[in-house]
């Protein structure tokens, strides 16, 4: 018996449909993508310390370098005019020479920079108000601000 033939089957193939059905399919995924992601914006940049806060930071490091005797560090931060007449050694002994009278004006001073009294800027002179008629000071030079009296 002969083996009976079969007829192949008919391709039925509508290829605008088939297109029409990918463009659907790649729309659909499209529309399902996180939109595209935008880097956040950069942090504002930080404002620029105020001649106050400037000069009370020199103010305090300046008091925090007699308080541990570190002469140099307090020699660089007082005014043109100390550094023309003092050297690291003879601050360290005219401080050791004042005795009581240094280091209550140090205290003074101290106590009023951590209960923050306001340090008052003019132009290039900043003083700090530690009794009455007296005050520490400091001046305005190149490179910053630089203690010029604590009293």
């Amino acid at each position: 018996m002969p083996i009976p033939r079969v007829a192949p089957r008919a391709r039925l193939v509508y290829p605008g449909a088939v297109r029409v059905l990918a463009a659907l399919a790649v729309l659909s995924c499209l529309a399902c993508a996180p939109a595209a992601v935008k880097p956040p914006p950069p942090p504002p940049a930080p404002a620029p310390p105020r001649p106050e806060e400037e000069a009370r930071a020199a103010l305090a490091r300046f008091s925090a370098s007699l308080r541990a005797g570190r002469w140099g560090d307090a020699y660089i931060l007082l005014s043109a005019r100390w550094r023309g007449r003092l050297t690291p050694d003879r601050l360290a002994a005219d401080w050791r020479g004042s005795g009581p009278v240094g280091a209550r004006a140090l205290a003074r001073v101290e106590a009023l920079l951590g209960a923050g009294a306001p340090v008052q800027v003019s132009g290039r002179v900043a003083t700090l108000a530690v009794g009455e008629g007296r005050e520490a000071s400091l001046l305005l030079e190149e490179g910053g601000w630089r203690v010029d009296a604590l009293e």
